[in-house]
């Protein structure tokens, strides 16, 4: 809580828990219009604000992020955030390609074909499983 003289109202803090916030001022008075934007939006996140005991209304656009209104009341205000990232962990993604018989396809520019005899995706001219030569198309 801050006083400034000459000003005849008392004026209140206005703080943020983390960076991403903005607001015009950093001190109201009680009864003004406090309008606060949140713009370090990350992808596959989920956001949850909320302050001490300030009701707040929420909007979203493009060119602000999170915009949040507000009356200043008769103290300081805390704004808070708590993020979650909802991007889920995928344990297959580094995990080799396998054909149907569960053997690993190699890397290759569009040169594997897979053995008639025992299923073995392959690069070269002969089987790598069985040593059959590779069809002819």
């Amino acid at each position: 809580m801050a006083g400034l003289f000459g000003c005849g109202k008392q004026k209140y803090k206005l703080n943020f828990d983390s960076s991403g916030f903005e607001s015009e001022k950093t001190e109201y008075a009680a009864g003004e219009k406090v309008i606060v934007y949140y713009d370090f939006i990350a992808t596959d996140t989920d956001y949850h604000f909320y302050s001490n005991d300030v009701e707040m209304k929420q909007s979203y656009d493009d060119q602000h992020g999170y915009i949040f209104t507000f009356t200043m009341p008769d103290h300081d205000v805390t704004i808070q955030v708590e993020s979650h990232n909802s991007m889920m962990y995928d344990p297959d993604a580094n995990k080799p390609v396998v054909n149907d018989n569960g053997n690993p396809l190699p890397d290759a520019g569009g040169n594997v074909w897979v053995c008639p005899e025992c299923g073995t995706a392959n690069e070269g001219k002969y089987c790598a499983e069985c040593g059959r030569g590779k069809p002819e198309e």
